[in-house]
C-alpha cells in the first residue's frame, strides 16, 4: 500500500472550552466509592461561516474491566447528566465511554495542554 499526503484543509476551531467534571459514585459520595467521571468538553468551530457547537461527554472509570450492565449504567448516569444541563443528545452532543488507553492519553494531553493554555492567558495581568 502507498500513503500519499493530501494538500491542506484548513480547520477553523474557535475555542475549545472544558466543564467542571463530575464524579460518579457506587454508593456514597466517598473516595473509596468513586466508580466514574464525567468530563464535558465543548468545541466551538466554523462551518460555511456560522459557529457551531459540538459536545462531548466523556465517561471514564476507574475500572479497567466492566461488565455490560455497568458500562450501561455508566452512559444512563451521562444521559442524566446531559438532560441536568439541557444538553440536545440528538444533533450536537455526544457521549462516549473512555475504554482504551489511547483514548484515554489523547484525552489526559488535551486537559494538560488547556491547562498550561489557561496558564499563559491568565498570567498576562
Amino acid at each position: 500500500m502507498s500513503l500519499t499526503l493530501g494538500k491542506e484543509i484548513a480547520v477553523s476551531t474557535s475555542y475549545i472550552k472544558s466543564n467542571p467534571a463530575v464524579p460518579i459514585y457506587r454508593g456514597e459520595e466517598t473516595f473509596e466509592n468513586l466508580f466514574g467521571m464525567i468530563y464535558h468538553m465543548e468545541i466551538g468551530f466554523y462551518e460555511n461561516e456560522n459557529e457551531k457547537i459540538k459536545e462531548y461527554i466523556i465517561v471514564d472509570f476507574k475500572d479497567y474491566t466492566l461488565s455490560q450492565e455497568d458500562k450501561k449504567a455508566l452512559l444512563e448516569k451521562a444521559r442524566e447528566y446531559c438532560e441536568s444541563k439541557g444538553k440536545d443528545l440528538e444533533s450536537n452532543t455526544e457521549i462516549f465511554l473512555l475504554d482504551n488507553e489511547e483514548a484515554e492519553s489523547f484525552v489526559e494531553k488535551l486537559f494538560d495542554n488547556m491547562k498550561f493554555i489557561r496558564g499563559l492567558t491568565t498570567k498576562r495581568g
